[in-house]
């Protein structure tokens, strides 16, 4: 029998049923209180705290259980439903209550009752529809925004969803390793795409700051399915191709050029190769207002990816040409390419070529970039090889396109090596992302990579708004 979409008698009931489970649980805790002695030692304090969480989970459970019910069967949430409907792709009828369990952040699941939105009669039937009252209430997978956000925290911070189960399960919510990671992966979705409709969401400014912007790859495998005969247990066959995200880096140095603890870094990645990187790049750069910065540094190392559309974002930033917008190739990614050339000349010995390398060195960091220069070529000349071309080519171009003047970058106090990018690659892929026997489908890859940069540069506030922000236009 279909259900009868005015009737509010289910909500009601279930409204009263939970304030009575409510009560129960209140008078339980004061009888609790009561006749719990004092603790004497810490074994008894422990257990005490223990069951103390139990109650006050419960409380706080039925508490937000009781406001949600309520919120359900409002007026004027259902109008919000009806209006949701209306811009839905498809038309949608109300089917009136339907039983649904959530789960709340003290870990209890409590049974609702909520409208039932479907096409047709046969589709409600076998649960094709949707709960627009829970979705326009950041209710997704059946969890509570709070708890939602908490999961997926877990799964960024940790290494690995077994051990965000094993945390969760200490904290009393109790997640199969499937639906934490499908948590995890719809919370990074919702908000990256309540980024792309109304911006990152990240309130700070550049203004009147010293900037620091880089850009640099990591490695991870990505997980392709094979055509063709499955396993013998009926999985699928697959490919693990090395992918390389392309994380991204703005940060602010203060006057003596130490990273300025008041401006949180603002870290990104994404999969979708280097014209993606620095499409996000330009947005947090026009949203942070890198017009009005007092300095803007670009430090990256020497690929040639970067450099070639480095000199196009400044042109769409409207910093083309701008005196106080410069371009760096980190100092300790040139000092390598140096010794490298050296090197490559086995007339020398050991000691002549490190001779030779150390004053080219000392040469770039005290800014003698002609000498620099007249060198590499007077070593080169005559050379033949992929070697020499390929060393040679790095250093000369990058020094005639004035990305090796270390000695005003170190008069004006900004850094000359992107460490701060290669440690984030380090913290936000390397020790999430990659590893022995880690595979990420790519959307997975691309969402994970997201929730990391997040968690790891202060900005997870940023994201869990994002990720509940759920206009009538976009809820469906």
């Amino acid at each position: 029998m279909p259900y009868v979409t005015d009737d509010d008698s289910k909500a009601a009931q279930r409204i009263t049923e939970i304030e009575q489970c409510l009560q129960e649980a209140k008078t339980e805790f004061e009888r609790w209180l009561v006749e719990k002695s004092t603790p004497t030692n810490a074994a008894e304090l422990a257990q005490r705290e223990r069951e103390g969480k139990i109650l006050t989970d419960r409380l706080q459970v039925l508490a937000a259980a009781l406001e949600l019910q309520r919120a359900l069967a409002s007026p004027a949430l259902h109008e919000q439903e009806r209006a949701l409907a209306k811009v839905s792709p498809r038309k949608m009828k109300d089917f009136g209550y339907r039983p649904v369990t959530v789960q709340f952040l003290g870990g209890l699941e409590v049974k609702l009752m909520a409208r039932y939105w479907c096409r047709s009669q046969a589709r409600s039937e076998k649960g094709k529809g949707s709960y627009f009252g829970l979705t326009l209430l950041g209710v997704c997978d059946r969890t509570t925004p709070a708890l939602a956000s908490e999961v997926a925290q877990l799964a960024a911070a940790l290494s690995s969803f077994e051990d965000a189960q094993a945390r969760l399960r200490q904290m009393g919510v109790n997640m199969s390793i499937r639906r934490i990671a499908n948590v995890a992966y719809h919370f990074a979705q919702r908000a990256r795409s309540r980024q792309a409709v109304e911006g990152m969401g990240i309130k700070d400014s550049l203004a009147g700051r010293r900037v620091v912007i880089s850009t640099d790859g990591g490695r991870l495998r990505v997980r392709k399915d094979k055509r063709g005969k499955k396993t013998k247990k009926g999985r699928a066959r697959y490919h693990t191709d090395w992918r390389e995200p392309k994380l991204l880096m703005i940060y602010v140095v203060d006057e003596k050029g130490r990273i300025a603890q008041e401006f949180a870094p603002v870290i990104d990645g994404t999969l979708q190769g280097p014209d993606e990187v620095f499409r996000l790049l330009e947005f947090y750069l026009r949203e942070l207002d890198i017009q009005q910065a007092k300095e803007v540094l670009f430090i990256a190392d020497g690929a040639k990816w970067i450099w070639e559309r480095v000199t196009q974002l400044w042109q769409r930033l409207g910093l083309a040409g701008v005196v106080r917008c410069r371009e760096l190739v980190d100092f300790y990614h040139v000092v390598e390419h140096v010794y490298a050339l050296a090197a490559l000349n086995t007339s020398w010995g050991a000691a002549k070529r490190k001779q030779w390398a150390t004053r080219q060195r000392r040469r770039l960091r005290r800014g003698e970039l002609k000498q620099f220069l007249q060198e590499v070529e007077r070593l080169c000349r005559g050379k033949r090889g992929k070697g020499w071309a390929r060393e040679r080519d790095y250093l000369l171009r990058n020094a005639r396109a004035g990305r090796l003047n270390y000695s005003k970058a170190r008069w004006a106090k900004m850094p000359i090596g992107s460490g701060s990018m290669e440690s984030a690659v380090r913290r936000v892929i390397n020790l999430r992302l990659k590893g022995p026997g880690i595979f990420w489908r790519e959307e997975h890859a691309e969402q994970m990579l997201m929730l990391r940069a997040y968690y790891k540069s202060k900005h997870w506030q940023v994201l869990t708004q994002k990720a509940f922000a759920t206009p009538l236009n976009n809820a469906a």
